[in-house]
């Protein structure tokens, strides 16, 4: 009988720090094996291939690269590709595939063809975080972006802080609005509320800091525009 065509879902690094601290052998040795991705962006993807010192000469790997605007319409080009291909990986931006991230239709697709699905180990800014947070790890939720409107982000964040009693919440801003959550966050929550700033995780400047709402308020500090992963709990 033929051997299933396999999906590798790949880990991508979340800075430039050494693979060694993020890629297990066994796993790099199947990403070599690799010639066919589907990705996020194709720019970074051919970089995250030269990093790791893919074999094969860039320009002869096949990139596929995702339409966030019409993904839809591109499963029956997917489901082809996937089908004449032994191996195929699915490569995340940074982090892990479909893990807050895209990509779930391409393995909800190749399940439905029948291909084995086999994830990688890799690293999680979500799991990362939640690990070195102190927080409930039994009960936890990942909220995404917060809303950027006054009234509406209020709300939610007071809804957040309600809930992390008993579930601890993971949330994300963009970048260049860090520093404008963090005040928002010190403003509207309870003094004793635990808030846990997870900084660019993996790299060589990498900050995690949990401490309650008081602390932060006297210790107001730049966190720039960087991947922040926060926490919330008690």
């Amino acid at each position: 009988m033929k051997d299933k065509n396999t999906l590798f879902l790949i880990p991508v690094g979340l800075s430039d720090t050494s693979i060694d601290w993020y890629l297990p052998h066994n796993v790099l040795k199947t990403i070599h094996s690799i010639n066919q991705f589907i990705v996020e962006n194709a720019k970074t993807a051919r970089h995250f291939l030269k990093f790791i010192k893919h074999p094969n000469p860039i320009q002869t790997i096949e990139i596929y690269e995702l339409d966030k605007h019409n993904l839809t319409g591109q499963l029956n080009e997917i489901k082809t590709l996937l089908n004449a291909n032994q191996s195929v990986g699915l490569m995340s931006e940074a982090g892990l595939p479909c893990i807050a991230d895209p990509g779930t239709h391409i393995v909800k697709l190749a399940h439905e063809i029948d291909m084995r699905v086999k994830p990688l180990t890799g690293p999680s800014s979500i799991l990362l975080a939640l690990m070195a947070s102190g927080f409930n790890g039994q009960n936890f939720k990942f909220v995404g972006y917060i809303p950027a409107k006054g009234l509406e982000k209020k709300q939610i964040l007071l809804q957040m802080e309600n809930e992390s009693a008993h579930t601890t919440q993971l949330f994300i801003e963009a970048p260049y609005r860090n520093d404008q959550l963090l005040g928002d966050l010190c403003e509207i929550l309870n003094p004793s509320t635990m808030l846990m700033l997870a900084i660019n995780l993996t790299a060589e400047d990498e900050k995690i800091i949990s401490k309650p709402i008081s602390w932060w308020k006297q210790n107001r500090m730049e966190i720039g525009k960087v991947p922040c992963l926060f926490g919330m709990g008690k």
